[in-house]
């Protein structure tokens, strides 16, 4: 398979240090155009072990990306289950990827090919997105075939849905007060964005944007109540629970965002539920939907546009949310006095304010996407990250495939020095191809959210976390300078701008290593059982209840 894509001059082959970071590589490229869709090629056994992560990563986000594993030959693939193997790395990567793939095969017939690629290629993108898997015997890929002779795939012929719900919909926002719009990742699966700005301007709702579509939304535009969930925001949190009607668009409305006590969620609302996935209305999750509505968002927003004819004023409402940001702002007056090492909060603000539209942002897992959601001012930039699967090590390989994907983009990466171990070694790739990208390590010697968790629920015993509990934490600037990438160091908050427009305008792959205290915490953050809208450091039981009114 490489030897003939490698006779294509408009293909471009990209070798990466690791099969995980290949398919995280393809994932982020699928994200980042929908037009286009991330393929690899790898060979069995631990090979495609390795792959999965990123496999995980397309198929709990609903990204289309396609993969190849060679298979043994035919003659080698095992009969009788029982018995281990036969053929050299030989496994059951069908089985093994089923519950992670959209769709997958094992080719046996050579005439099948183009069926079969064409079937993986409909599937990967039709209804609820996501990767698609093909297992390649070694004979097959080097047999000859007459293409004349292959047959196609035909695609099976779609019902058209004929769903009524206009009235109740239109019915609920009428009686509703306090209505939010929940915009959910199915935003941007369906490229309805401009449909759902359509929907905003004419029924005068609010929003609060999930983290997969915070780059949607201006942080500075008053409709924008915030971002939601366990360690989000606190005013986006009281929106949430103060709200009289929720509708919730391609949002599946998971644990993170909904915290654990799921009857203590939006407790006074009725909730709408649009989904292109008639499964996600099948969950018992304690949460009651007033009006359920399977359909693909472009089919949802034809239908309810039209029937909206005027808009109501909720100026009262929206005027909380501006009371709310000004006196619970995520980034405090004393995170900018900080003098020894830098508040990961500063930075990422700092850093919002000097990207914009040309700039790509992705942050990677754990505290350090925490901390990127809750305090980037989103003013143009486009971000994105492997939500739900959330690998650490995620979006060190996931540059990759966005500056591939379009090479006149900023890519910039922010991740923990303990993600960075996860996927280092495409520091390789990076300088050998000069990809310009731009990482910036969070260094707080140790895993940040775990020294957290251990903090609150197991009174600071420490184990595996840091040098001092047995966890070897290399020295990352040395080690970048080893593959041959340039460093920067920013260690507490003087000259912080300067160093980070030094790296953002920089031609050439930057490594850029950010001080910050070993006991920094993610805050505000809601504790295990406790609603959404109570988050520690918790407030006093007299603000709870002016937070909390409905008039």
């Amino acid at each position: 398979v490489l030897d003939s894509l490698g006779k294509r001059k408009d293909i471009t082959i990209i070798p990466s240090q690791n099969e995980q970071a290949a398919a995280i590589a393809a994932d982020a490229y699928s994200r980042f155009d929908r037009k286009k869709i991330g393929i690899t090629a790898k060979t069995r056994g631990p090979g495609m072990l390795n792959l999965m992560q990123g496999i995980a990563c397309s198929f709990f986000d609903s990204i289309a990306t396609i993969h190849f594993v060679g298979a043994v030959v035919t003659n080698q693939l095992r009969k009788n289950k029982k018995i281990r193997q036969i053929g050299f790395q030989e496994m059951e990567v069908v089985d093994i990827v089923k519950p992670i793939t959209k769709y997958a095969v094992l080719l046996k017939d050579k005439n099948m090919i183009k069926f079969e690629l064409e079937k993986m290629l409909y599937y990967a993108r039709e209804g609820r997105q996501g990767p698609v898997l093909m297992d390649l015997p070694d004979d097959l890929q080097r047999s000859d075939i007459n293409p004349r002779k292959l047959k196609s795939f035909v695609p099976p012929k779609k019902v058209k849905k004929n769903i009524s719900f206009e009235n109740k919909f239109i019915d609920l926002i009428k009686k509703s007060k306090r209505p939010l719009i929940v915009a959910g990742h199915g935003i941007n699966l369906s490229n309805t964005k401009a449909q759902l700005y359509k929907f905003i301007s004419k029924t005068g709702i609010p929003y609060c944007p999930s983290w997969a579509t915070v780059d949607l939304f201006s942080s500075d535009d008053k409709m924008n109540a915030g971002t939601f969930g366990v360690a989000a925001t606190r005013y986006g949190n009281f929106a949430i629970q103060n709200a009289d009607l929720l509708i919730s668009l391609g949002c599946r409305l998971n644990t993170q965002i909904t915290g654990s006590n799921l009857k203590s969620f939006a407790p006074n609302a009725k909730k709408i539920m649009v989904d292109i996935d008639i499964n996600e209305f099948k969950k018992v999750n304690g949460i009651k939907y007033d009006l359920k509505i399977n359909l693909d968002l472009k089919d949802f927003f034809n239908k309810i546009i039209k029937k909206i004819k005027s808009k109501k004023n909720y100026n009262q409402w929206i005027n909380r949310f501006s009371d709310w940001k000004s006196r619970y702002p995520i980034v405090q007056r004393d995170d900018y006095k900080q003098n020894k090492k830098c508040n990961p909060y500063v930075f990422f603000k700092n850093l919002s304010e000097l990207t914009g539209k040309n700039d790509v942002l992705i942050p990677d897992a754990s505290a350090n996407l925490i901390w990127a959601m809750q305090s980037l001012k989103t003013q143009g930039q486009k971000i994105f990250t492997a939500l739900n699967h959330s690998p650490m090590g995620y979006s060190m390989a996931a540059t990759i495939g966005a500056y591939l994907a379009d090479k006149s983009k900023n890519v910039i990466c922010t991740i923990g020095d303990g993600s960075m171990q996860m996927n280092i070694q495409e520091l390789a790739t990076i300088n050998h191809f000069k990809f310009p990208v731009k990482i910036f390590v969070l260094n707080n010697n140790g895993y940040g959210l775990i020294k957290q968790t251990q903090d609150t629920w197991l009174e600071s015993r420490r184990i595996g976390v840091d040098s001092r509990s047995g966890l070897a934490m290399p020295n990352l600037v040395k080690v970048a300078n080893a593959y041959g990438i340039k460093t920067v160091e920013i260690n507490n908050h003087i000259g912080m701008n300067a160093k980070l427009k030094e790296v953002l305008k920089s031609k050439i792959p930057v490594l850029c290593s950010i001080k910050i205290k070993e006991e920094q915490k993610v805050i505000p953050k809601i504790e295990f059982g406790k609603a959404i809208h109570d988050m520690s450091p918790r407030l006093s039981e007299k603000e709870m209840r002016i937070n909390m009114h409905n008039d």
